[in-house]
């Protein structure tokens, strides 16, 4: 879980920023562990595919929308003094890693610097125009906005109805922001997933049935609620085929490099993704997942792949001697 970040040469991380130089080096210590990016809401639906030999690892951003995040340099690509853009450029130069990130976006207590010269940001006129030119090239590229509420307030002192209205207006204004710039049409399948600010819930069950029940403008029903750090130390999420799995309780891990050793130091817990060949189907798989288990399942007993979780297209199954089980959808 990332914040704010400083490009500046010489700049030292604290607790919510942290330096571009950091960043870039804990990326690198990521990737050379064997880490590479899925996306948060592929991981909720157990959509999880990754190249042969790579760990998952999901990155968060929260409190956008600001310039340091995410910039747009003149060639509308991500600039490399914002941290978006550090993460771009790092995926080109390592395509293994991948690129995707979980934005998390206050839309109604934020103003998005535009311009940027020697260290410093500033806002200048056009900075909407800016600002909604920057959440579209993320969503069409895999940072992807999620709402963290219109002024991140603390949703223990708001009244269910003040709840609601905070997750429906920053919904809203960002679709304003689309509009501004004539790209509505990239809020349709945007993913329904709340961060809590302040990692705290509303102070009643009627307030938390607000944040369970929510539907974003396009109908779409919540996925997934995201906490942050827990009490005792660093929690990994844990695989959405999991018993232990709760996507009412995504835990997170505050940046430090601190925190990035003791991920590298625990990641042959984290399994590494593999192959197996299935051989031709005669018919479309998309819709019939039983014949997808049915291969599955005849080259586990072939002794050709291994026993264990197994993604193929959207279909998830899970293999232990002669049974197999279809997780999703």
């Amino acid at each position: 879980m990332y914040h704010r970040f400083d490009p500046q040469p010489g700049a030292r991380s604290t607790r919510f920023v942290t330096s571009l130089s950091d960043f870039e080096q804990q990326l690198n210590t990521l990737y050379n562990a064997g880490f590479s990016l899925v996306s948060l809401s592929d991981w909720v639906r157990g959509n999880i595919q990754l190249q042969e030999g790579r760990r998952p690892l999901i990155i968060t951003i929260d409190d956008l929308f600001y310039g340091d995040q995410l910039s747009l340099d003149k060639n509308g690509d991500p600039a490399m003094y914002s941290g978006v853009g550090v993460l771009w450029h790092f995926s080109q130069d390592n395509p293994d890693f991948n690129f995707e990130a979980a934005l998390f976006y206050n839309m109604g207590d934020k103003g998005y610097a535009n311009h940027y010269e020697n260290g410093v940001f500033s806002i200048r006129d056009g900075w909407r125009q800016a600002r909604a030119e920057a959440i579209a090239w993320g969503i069409e590229n895999g940072a992807m906005p999620l709402n963290h509420f219109y002024e991140h307030p603390y949703l223990n002192q708001l009244s269910p109805a003040q709840i609601h209205w905070q997750m429906e207006q920053n919904d809203l204004s960002l679709r304003e922001a689309l509009a501004l710039i004539g790209r509505e049409e990239l809020s349709k399948n945007l993913p329904n997933i709340l961060a809590l600010p302040y990692v705290v819930w509303p102070e009643t069950e009627e307030g938390k049935r607000v944040l369970f029940n929510y539907v974003n403008p396009e109908g779409a029903p919540v996925a997934a609620i995201v906490e942050g750090d827990y009490a005792g130390g660093a929690r990994f999420f844990q695989a959405p085929f999991s018993h232990e799995f709760s996507r009412w309780h995504v835990p997170r891990i505050s940046v430090s490099n601190q925190a990035i050793a003791s991920i590298v130091d625990q990641a042959n817990q984290i399994p590494k993704a593999g192959s197996c060949q299935l051989g031709e189907f005669w018919g479309n798989p998309q819709v019939f997942p039983d014949r997808i288990a049915e291969a599955i399942l005849n080259q586990v007993n072939a002794g050709k792949c291994p026993y264990g979780y197994y993604v193929v297209n959207q279909f998830a199954f899970y293999v232990q001697e002669d049974v197999i089980i279809q997780y999703s959808p």
